[in-house]
């Protein structure tokens, strides 16, 4: 479950992997104690940062993501690898699809 307006809103700044624009919020055991945020609440919050900043077009690094989400969160989150860009080549069709565009 994501944190409600009421629960993010709680949050300090300090909370937050990017401050100022209050991004990415990786909330530590107390700070998220004092927000009423649940300790599996708190650790889906962690791999919901990994896994939005590793998606393309989003705003900050992977990294910079991944290394608060580990200090944070105290080893207990596994990295989310970043995806892979698209290359320019078209994928490869199904047999069914292909065998209709032949006809």
């Amino acid at each position: 479950m994501a944190l409600t307006a009421k629960q993010r809103n709680a949050l300090p700044d300090s909370a937050f992997v990017y401050r100022k624009a209050r991004k990415y919020p990786v909330p530590t055991k107390a700070q998220a104690k004092r927000a009423g945020i649940s300790e599996a609440q708190r650790l889906r919050v962690h791999r919901n940062a990994l896994s939005r900043a590793a998606q393309p077009g989003t705003m900050g690094t992977t990294g910079r993501v991944r290394a608060v989400v580990r200090k944070r969160a105290g080893g207990k989150i596994a990295s989310v690898k970043p995806t892979r860009r698209r290359s320019g080549r078209r994928r490869r069709m199904t047999s069914a699809v292909s065998r209709r565009r032949r006809k």
